[in-house]
């Protein structure tokens, strides 16, 4: 795990394992919600018994029940005793629903406070495309903390076509996958890895995967981008987190469907829909060749595929 995430976990996690003998109910299912609701699973095994939202966005994945608040007024779902997370602002409207329905402050979770206190706020700061941040409500998730806590730039997305350096038609927008993504594909199969596992990254961007499995347990990652502001920014999330002079951490500037000797190093390779066409092949005959020079087992990661052939 990574030492620079221990405080987020420890906020969490402490907060969380005090429920464990309750009923929760969760209250809010953004970005924020589903999180909460991953993160409770996938670390210590609690499952939301409710979901509560008031925004209904076409979006939102209906995979549980989901419930409006008079689930509070009603109590037809045995909630008296349960413990509420809050996955949205506390506000006085939701503060006063509460206390009408009978809760009191030792039943409820204020997740917001609990780890950006007052700062719930991103603030519209006018820059380039590539050191842009989101707007708005923070969420609260691994990457969008450390861009809080250490002033990182992850999660927000840059369209391909403010790319300066690569062909829009051949390169794809820059979109962060973070661990509740690429956990839970590693974890399908079942793997935990060793000291010799090494992941390199195909258009690693602002260098949220790589740091991915760096918290999953690899031991060296690896990555290459080509786009120079995409380069820049991830450069400057390693120098702020004190990662940039780790010899686990290997950033190539530079094309590539160029790697040869570089691949030789990693025993899994990670794209997340990078490019196409013959910048995708080039790439794979690469990891095909390097795979001939230095015969080991490698894995492919591909996420959003578009070259099936």
């Amino acid at each position: 795990m990574l030492s620079c995430l221990d405080e987020f976990r420890k906020l969490l996690s402490g907060a969380m394992l005090s429920s464990m003998d309750k009923r929760v109910v969760l209250y809010g299912y953004g970005y924020t919600g589903r999180f909460l609701r991953w993160y409770a699973k996938y670390y210590h095994g609690i499952d939301i018994d409710y979901v509560i939202t008031e925004d209904w966005p076409s979006s939102i994945p209906y995979d549980q029940e989901l419930f409006r608040p008079t689930l509070f007024a009603f109590g037809y779902k045995d909630v008296a005793d349960c413990m509420i997370w809050l996955a949205a602002p506390y506000t006085g409207e939701l503060s006063l629903t509460l206390e009408r329905s009978g809760y009191d402050n030792s039943q409820i979770v204020d997740f917001y406070d609990l780890v950006y206190g007052d700062d719930i706020y991103w603030l519209d700061v006018k820059t380039d495309a590539f050191h842009q941040r989101k707007t708005g409500l923070r969420d609260i998730q691994f990457m969008e903390w450390l861009e809080w806590k250490y002033d990182c730039n992850f999660v927000t997305r840059v369209n391909n076509t403010e790319f300066h350096d690569v062909n829009a038609a051949q390169g794809a927008s820059f979109v962060a996958f973070t661990q509740k993504e690429i956990f839970e594909i590693l974890d399908k199969i079942h793997y935990r890895p060793t000291q010799k596992d090494a992941a390199f990254d195909f258009g690693c961007g602002k260098g949220g995967a790589m740091l991915s499995f760096l918290d999953y347990g690899f031991s060296r990652v690896g990555g290459v981008e080509y786009e120079t502001g995409l380069y820049e920014v991830l450069t400057e999330n390693l120098t702020n987190l004190g990662l940039q002079d780790k010899a686990s951490i290997r950033v190539i500037h530079g094309d590539a469907s160029l790697l040869e000797d570089e691949l030789d190093d990693y025993n899994w390779m990670y794209m997340a829909s990078p490019f196409y066409g013959e910048l995708f092949q080039k790439c794979i005959d690469h990891i095909a060749e390097s795979i001939k020079r230095k015969p080991r087992k490698v894995h492919l990661i591909y996420i959003n595929p578009h070259e099936h052939q």
